[in-house]
């Protein structure tokens, strides 16, 4: 109780934030799709990978790498099964106070294949097209070079699939843990 009461009114500063970051969150989502001809699909999902690496280039901006993940069930051409409504995109995060942070950026959206749920070779196929994310949080608590924050996210894009265009729009909840590898000065 100590230990967590201490972490918690910890004062979080941005002499803790430098250097190169690595992020991993889980969480779950609401994701829409909707596809040329089809009726549209609005499910819960599953939020994963969420990886994030990059390097703070101020006190409080960073450029990252991110790498959004929500599974839905693919119930298209052949079999029903999992697959990913996912993405690249560069983004800057930067803090507006101490805690609470924005993001935002453009990239690659790619439908892919759950890697646990490939039965045969058709069902690898990736389909790609543009995408836009944005997103906030607040960490919650800061222990030397860890974070834990609580997120909130939109990640909208679309791809071309065999059935056709498929835009797809993922709100998510996420906890995420960051790490932050300080510059050697």
């Amino acid at each position: 109780m100590m230990l967590s009461t201490q972490l918690w009114s910890q004062e979080q500063t941005t002499e803790n934030r430098n250097g190169w970051i690595f992020g991993t969150a889980v969480g779950a989502s609401v994701v829409h799709l909707s596809t040329s001809g089809l009726p549209s699909e609005t499910a819960p999902s599953i939020s994963f990978p969420n990886f994030k690496i990059g390097k703070m280039i101020a006190k409080r901006t960073a450029i990252l790498l991110y790498l959004p993940g929500s599974i839905y069930t693919y119930k298209g051409v052949g079999r029903q099964r999992d697959r990913g409504f996912e993405g690249i995109i560069p983004v800057a995060q930067h803090w507006i106070t101490e805690r609470w942070w924005i993001m935002g950026g453009v990239g690659l959206t790619f439908d892919a294949p759950a890697f646990y749920d490939i039965k045969a070779e058709d069902e690898r196929k990736f389909h790609f097209g543009p995408s836009v994310l944005a997103a906030t949080g607040y960490e919650l608590l800061q222990k030397g070079r860890f974070v834990m924050d609580l997120q909130v996210r939109s990640h909208y894009g679309y791809s071309i699939i065999p059935e056709g265009k498929r835009t797809g729009m993922a709100v998510t909840t996420l906890v995420g843990f960051n790490w932050y590898f300080h510059n050697h000065e």
